[in-house]
């Protein structure tokens, strides 16, 4: 059986980054492995636990241990990942599951979150293949325009999702992993996924990153996740479903 390996900062990045991706080698036979580095903001454990279950995620744990590093909101503080790079941490999830494939987010993070951008340097250090998850810069621009025409006037989102302009490898599936992935994402907040987004601009206060994705993806489609390769150093490249 193939193995996948993904590796993730917080509890939701598993949905955001990598959802879709972990739904298809799910379904095509792979076995497929999280490490999360922080329990994020609160304890999301049981949270994490039932998305995975929705991502045909076999098994998780954490990095190292749950309290090691801690997510203090991208201020890059002295218990972050992002001031304690993880690379042994990193290191050793690789030669203990053995992968075929490692995933975890691009070289910007995906959001610029420094968090995110210190886990995929340390997957680039690690001798494997490895795929970090990008958005198109195109698409981040119709999620903003989106926003705009029903929040106008608002900031919506960090400033630090940008997207990118150059080629990516695409990871897409059946029809049924739409839905799988965004019912993931209500485990972190009700309603964050499957609410029509009109509606959950009512009930939903926050105007940060996690919105703007939601609109992202309501523009780009929740069943497809597309990466650029971090590392090649591995034993070759897999063949994906």
């Amino acid at each position: 059986m193939r193995t996948a390996l993904v590796v993730h900062a917080h509890p939701d990045d598993e949905v955001f980054a990598t959802g879709a991706a972990t739904a298809v080698l799910s379904d095509a036979g792979w076995h497929v492995v999280l490490r999360v580095a922080t329990q994020g903001i609160g304890d999301a454990a049981n949270k994490l636990q039932a998305s995975c279950d929705l991502l045909g995620i076999d098994e998780w744990d954490w990095l190292s241990t749950k309290d090691r590093w801690v997510d203090d909101g991208g201020r890059a503080g002295p218990n972050s990942l992002a001031s304690a790079s993880p690379d042994d941490e990193v290191a050793r999830a690789i030669r203990e599951v053995s992968p075929q494939l490692v995933l975890t987010v691009g070289r910007d993070g995906l959001t610029g979150h420094p968090d995110h951008i210190a886990i995929s340097q340390a997957v680039q250090q690690q001798p494997c293949y490895a795929l970090g998850a990008r958005l198109r810069a195109h698409d981040v621009q119709a999620g903003h325009d989106y926003l705009q025409q029903l929040l106008p006037g608002e900031q919506v989102g960090s400033g630090l999702v940008t997207g990118c302009t150059t080629p990516l490898q695409e990871i897409s599936g059946a029809p049924d992993i739409a839905a799988r992935r965004t019912r993931a994402l209500d485990q972190y907040y009700d309603g964050l996924g499957t609410t029509p987004i009109q509606e959950l601009l009512t009930t939903y206060g926050r105007r940060g990153d996690a919105l703007l994705l939601r609109s992202v993806f309501e523009v780009s489609g929740w069943g497809v996740d597309r990466f650029e390769v971090l590392s090649s150093s591995g034993s070759g490249v897999p063949s994906f479903p």
